[in-house]
């Protein structure tokens, strides 16, 4: 079966059917999907396959109420039942609609040619199949991630590592923090939603500018990212899809890299990556782009463990500092209850002394004053003793004088 016959069968296009072009670009929606679309004789179809997430548009040009080009970078297709179907990604967007448009409404082909004129034309639509083939085969499962990148071993549990480096907000150092790192620019990095047809699996985006070296006429290009990734019991899969969009054959060929993370025994996890270049179009670079592609990757892991060792060395010595901190706190506060269990014990010893001189000067006043009662008591005593004697006295003189008169009377 011929790669032509491959398409009309994929898309379900009628036999003979015309496929004029095809290019590469994305389907934009809130996970952007990257693929390739066909411009047929009555159809435009678009295919994605990204990390087994599949994408399979057939629009019929009849169902289309119009094209619309609002911006530099967009296509919309407007169905005729209210349907909008937004493409962007391309590399000539211009060439691009003024095909659509002459298809839609009708107006001769200007400077496109195909199978069925002249000898040139031929070759040339015979390339785009054999394009189109290598497409579809290398969009096929399992046809790629055969490379051994490296491997590390950490010594955390596989769920700490989803925390440390994969969460949404991951504690240690996350792919937008990697990419800041490498100077990238304009960094959009989506939160992980589950995918439609695998709720098992879950997905998000990343675009972003990276800066480019050794490129002729080119310093930086915009670049996109897929990932994936699915908890199974014991392990973690990962996987990444990269398209580098504004470097020559950048619609060619795509990057795509899968992470293992194992669980150990005591409490470790080891991390294998692998990697393949993936190539959607054929193309004389082929084995260039492969060497500087794998190599590009190869040094970018080597500064991520680098990264990644020196944010956990951080952090290891940040809990030892609070550990520490904790510890002279705790020693810094004892010594400060000692101080003041010290002062209190003074404090009361001084405030006992205080009170059994304030006693003892009361007992000592209590007694003076006792004895001074005493005293007063003792001469009223005294007194009362002398009253006494001197009324007695007085009884005795009254009556010796008595005595005295009546002798004298005699």
């Amino acid at each position: 079966m011929s790669a032509k016959d491959l398409l009309i069968q994929l898309f379900g296009l009628p036999k003979g059917e015309i496929i004029f072009q095809d290019y590469s670009c994305a389907l934009k929606g809130l996970i952007s999907k990257y693929g390739r679309i066909f411009i047929a004789e009555n159809h435009i179809c678009f295919y994605a396959n990204l990390a087994g997430s599949k994408t399979n548009l057939v629009i019929k040009l009849d169902d289309i109420n119009k094209l619309d080009s609002k911006n530099k970078n967009d296509i919309d297709i407007i169905l005729k039942d209210g349907r909008v179907f937004c493409f962007n990604g391309f590399h000539d967007k211009e060439q691009v609609y003024n095909l659509m448009n002459a298809l839609i409404s009708g107006q001769p082909l200007q400077n496109q040619q195909t199978s069925q004129t002249t000898t040139d034309s031929a070759r040339e639509d015979e390339s785009q199949i054999e394009n189109a083939e290598v497409e579809i085969q290398f969009l096929q499962q399992g046809a790629s991630m055969d490379q051994e990148i490296c491997k590390f071993t950490f010594s955390f549990s596989l769920d700490k590592f989803f925390e440390f480096f994969f969460a949404d907000d991951a504690l240690v150092y996350s792919i937008a923090d990697h990419r800041q790192s490498e100077k990238d620019t304009d960094i959009q990095l989506t939160k992980w939603t589950p995918v439609e047809d695998n709720p098992q699996m879950f997905q998000r985006e990343m675009k972003n500018v990276i800066k480019l070296t050794g490129v002729p006429f080119k310093d930086k290009s915009r670049m996109h990212k897929l990932f994936t990734y699915k908890k199974e019991a014991d392990k973690l899969i990962y996987t990444c899809t990269t398209h580098t969009l504004d470097v020559p054959y950048g619609n060619c060929f795509q990057a795509e890299e899968k992470w293992e993370v194992s669980q150990l025994e005591d409490n470790k996890c080891l991390l294998k990556i692998f990697a393949s270049v993936v190539f959607t179009k054929s193309t004389m670079m082929k084995g260039t782009i492969m060497s500087k592609t794998m190599s590009g990757l190869k040094e970018d892991y080597e500064k991520w463990i680098n990264n990644v060792k020196i944010r956990l060395e951080a952090m290891a010595k940040s809990q030892k500092s609070q550990s520490s901190n904790i510890n002279h706190e705790y020693e810094d506060s004892k010594k400060l209850d000692d101080n003041i269990l010290n002062k209190i014990m003074q404090t009361s010893q001084s405030h006992q002394q205080k009170q059994n001189i304030s006693q003892s000067q009361i007992y000592q006043g209590r007694k003076s004053e006792l004895l001074y009662l005493l005293s007063i008591f003792l001469l009223i005593i005294i007194m009362l003793i002398q009253i006494g004697i001197l009324n007695k006295q007085s009884q005795k003189l009254e009556n010796l004088e008595q005595l005295v008169l009546q002798l004298q009377q005699r």
